[in-house]
C-alpha cells in the first residue's frame, strides 16, 4: 500500500527527522509505526488488565487463609 503525506505540518516533522537522522522518509515513517503500535498494544494490555483486576482480587481474598506470623517460627525462634 502506498502511501500519500498530504499534510504539511507532517511532512514538514518528516524532513526535520530526515536531516537529523540521515534516515530516509520510509525508515522513519515505518519506525515510528512500529513504535506507535507498540504503545498502543500496552495500553490495551494495561486497559485488559485492570479491568480484570477487581475479580482477580476478589478471587485472591476469598481463596486467603489467614495465619499468624507467631505460626512462622518454633519455640527456639527458628523458622518451622
Amino acid at each position: 500500500m502506498a502511501v500519500s503525506i498530504k499534510s504539511p505540518r507532517v511532512d514538514a516533522l518528516l524532513e526535520q527527522l530526515r536531516q537529523l537522522t540521515g534516515r530516509g522518509v520510509t525508515e522513519i515513517v515505518g519506525d515510528a509505526l512500529e513504535l506507535e503500535l507498540q504503545r498502543q498494544r500496552c495500553l490495551s494490555r494495561r486497559r485488559r488488565l485492570s479491568a480484570e483486576l477487581p475479580a482477580l482480587q476478589e478471587q485472591a481474598i476469598k481463596m486467603a487463609k489467614p495465619f499468624h506470623a507467631d505460626s512462622l517460627y518454633d519455640e527456639q525462634g527458628l523458622p518451622s
